[in-house]
């Protein structure tokens, strides 16, 4: 045999052996284990249902109801009805979004203009810079494109009031 014939077989080995021993250990403990706690459970019934009262003239904890087990006094789980919670957003949350804002000198306009392309035209919107809390507010137009990395354009003019332009393309919440 070769050396890639033989690491096959060993290979083959291990795998056959890591697959085989947890049948083996699940079928081989089943019976014993059934008989052992079956036995402890009638033993531990004998011993716990004789507690004479305690020191504080309390019954114990087994002497009214036998059934029921000592370390379970606590309220039940709920079961599960098949639902999940889910989380909505609160008021005012609707209507914003997290981004990236770079900036663009628009042709011809010295108002303050802006192009969000999740925020409907002609909306007013606010900007918030993540970084720094500066915060500014313009008039959503269209744009025809937009550019690299950005979600957001800010005429240049604007963008200088809450950031450097050497700080694009800049984490910002468009809300509007």
């Amino acid at each position: 045999m070769n050396v890639y014939e033989r690491r096959r077989i060993a290979v083959l080995a291990i795998v056959t052996t890591l697959v085989a021993i947890p049948f083996v250990a699940a079928s081989g403990s089943s019976d014993p284990g059934a008989d052992t706690t079956a036995g402890a459970t009638t033993t531990m019934q004998s011993t716990t249902t004789s507690t004479p009262l305690d020191n504080a003239g309390a019954v114990g904890p087994l002497a009214d109801d036998s059934s029921k087990p000592v370390n379970l006094d606590g309220p039940l789980a709920q079961q599960p009805n098949g639902t999940a919670p889910i989380a909505y957003p609160g008021p005012g949350e609707m209507n914003r979004v997290n981004g990236k804002a770079s900036y663009v000198r628009f042709p011809d306009y010295n108002s303050a203009i802006c192009y969000a392309s999740t925020a409907p035209l002609g909306a007013e919107v606010t900007i918030v810079n993540l970084n720094n809390g500066r915060s500014l507010t313009c008039t959503n137009v269209f744009a025809v494109t937009l550019p690299s990395g950005a979600d957001v354009v800010i005429h240049t003019p604007l963008y200088l009031q809450i950031a450097n332009l050497v700080d694009a393309p800049l984490p910002v919440t468009v809300s509007w």
